[in-house]
């Protein structure tokens, strides 16, 4: 008797994907792709393989497990001054341009879609409106784009979901009942906004001061990778935005000076760039795996769907075009009227930030949660095939496609001014450093001698990491021969150079990428046992 054909179980397909992620990763990066491309086209390729089965996901877990940590590493790449410096520009794409998109595809789709209501076609452009943070970031990186724009993109991949999150509940909300009112929908945004940034500001603070009394490793590292999650659901739970409070936190605790954050920082540092690497990876090969049984459930010729999907996409992709361009150039009149731009944004540029409006994780989330059941949404299978071709050609094409115009059009960080400027944080780390070590010498505290030892030392410690450029290998040996001096001057040192790196991280014009390399290799020298 032949035994019945088991089901492949999840945990084989996860580990599957997981797998995949760790070696296509390194091969995106040497092509210079974003590696969230390369695992959706492994997705698609698998899910060609026969009999290859797709588990059923739970829509309601997507958003609450998977967005608040991928949110969570990319906010801590960034900071509250870059945000502050390049908040229009981050407003008109995270608010304005969100908008725009979600009503222009719902006016697109409820015309190619007999019967489909406006306002359920607005709940679709809202899920498709929000390109991909983990994307933008990943783009921005890998491409070394112009800080500034690089600022833009992030800022607003990091912003858009909780405008477009908002308005997908209040159009779903619409769609049920029967009934729409925008002042209703503008008035659950600026709540949504409000509670979730006061919700991350209360978690951060509590964070911080359990941070203080708690052991760095491994109480407090296990604390960073569980607040993301709790910022999130708190701020749901109290209907505001879980986005909003997790890119809050975020940016709260994004750098402090101490040991004890040190410590915690060089563990949860690594962590966290797993987390988000095998989170963004499965997520991403899932949506390919995922668009065969997708396309199966549409009701009608699957040819029609499909054109309708092409349509939608390209109506997101000419309308950041369309807002960008007009939007782009006024808002940087204004501001150059007012401070001289070292990065100024101009059509190359404009180009850039609009070709690299990849649709994602958000997406995915927002259109398996469309209503099933007994009264299920107006024609969501065919809005949840519309969102995954979606993400498909604007992470296949754009993706694929967004290296080669970065490098046809030049729009490039200079090697000479990342090096200045990192070379300039460099020296008022040291400056700090030496400024302690004076003042331990002017207290009396500790013995001349020590100090004198600590000194020399502290010569051969910046060498080590890096932070002496004009030392030669002679200098180097010579340093290598004096003599250890106590761990406590080392730390204290230390600390007044991670101190004046974090401060300048609050400043205008600094680069938050190049302070955290900056900490990371002082991170590590002080965990160095001498």
């Amino acid at each position: 008797m032949e035994r019945p054909r088991r089901e492949e179980s999840p945990v084989t397909l996860v580990l599957l994907l997981v797998v995949a992620t760790v070696l296509l990763a390194p091969l995106a990066e040497r092509i210079t792709v974003p590696y969230p491309v390369v695992l959706l086209g492994f997705g698609l390729l698998l899910g060609l393989v026969p009999g290859m089965s797709v588990p059923t996901v739970d829509p309601e877990w997507i958003l609450p497990l998977v967005l608040p940590p991928l949110l969570f590493a990319a906010g801590r790449r960034t900071s509250w001054r870059q945000f502050l410096d390049n908040r229009r520009a981050i407003g008109l794409l995270a608010v304005a341009l969100v908008a725009v998109t979600a009503f222009a595809v719902g006016a697109t789709v409820s015309a190619l879609v007999p019967g489909l209501p406006l306002v359920a076609g607005v709940a679709l452009g809202a899920a498709v409106a929000p390109p991909d943070p983990v994307a933008a970031t990943a783009a921005a990186r890998k491409l070394r784009l112009p800080r500034r724009l690089r600022t833009i993109l992030e800022g607003e991949g990091l912003s858009n979901d909780a405008t477009a999150l908002v308005l997908y509940e209040v159009t779903i909300a619409a769609t049920v009942t029967g009934a729409f009112s925008p002042s209703k929908a503008a008035t659950a945004l600026g709540l949504a906004v409000v509670v979730g940034i006061g919700v991350g500001l209360l978690i951060a603070a509590a964070a911080r001061w359990l941070l203080d009394k708690l052991p760095p490793h491994p109480s407090g590292s296990a604390l960073v990778l569980a607040i993301p999650f709790v910022a999130y659901w708190i701020a749901d739970a109290a209907h505001g935005s879980g986005v909003l409070a997790v890119v809050t936190v975020a940016l709260a605790l994004s750098r402090y000076g101490d040991v004890e954050s040190a410590q915690t920082r060089l563990v949860t540092g690594t962590a966290w760039d797993m987390v988000e690497l095998l989170l963004t990876g499965a997520a991403f090969a899932f949506v390919g795996l995922e668009l065969r049984n997708v396309a199966t459930a549409v009701d009608g010729p699957l040819h029609v769907a499909l054109w309708q999907a092409l349509a939608v996409t390209a109506v997101v992709v000419l309308i950041r075009f369309a807002w960008i361009f007009p939007v782009g150039a006024v808002d940087e009149r204004l501001l150059r009227r007012r401070v001289h731009l070292a990065e100024p944004v101009g059509w190359r540029e404009m180009t850039v930030a609009s070709w690299a409006g990849m649709r994602g994780v958000v997406t995915l989330a927002a259109v398996l949660a469309l209503p099933a059941g007994a009264q299920p949404f107006p024609e969501r299978d065919r809005l949840i095939f519309i969102a995954f071709v979606v993400i498909v050609a604007t992470m296949l094409v754009q993706g694929l496609t967004l290296p080669l115009l970065v490098h046809r059009l030049g729009v490039r960080a200079s090697d000479d001014d990342r090096d200045l400027a990192e070379q300039q944080l460099i020296t008022r780390a040291r400056e700090a450093g030496t400024r302690r070590l004076e003042h331990l010498r002017e207290t009396g505290e500790v013995p001349s001698d020590v100090l004198d030892h600590a000194e020399d030392n502290a010569e051969r410690m910046w060498h080590s990491i890096g932070f002496d450029p004009h030392d030669t290998e002679e200098d180097s040996r010579r340093n290598a021969d004096h003599a250890r001096t106590a761990n406590g001057i080392k730390d204290e040192l230390l600390t007044a150079a991670r101190e004046e790196i974090v401060a300048a991280r609050a400043e205008s014009g600094v680069d938050p990428t190049i302070v955290d390399g900056l900490l990371r290799r002082l991170d590590a020298r002080g965990a160095l046992p001498e």
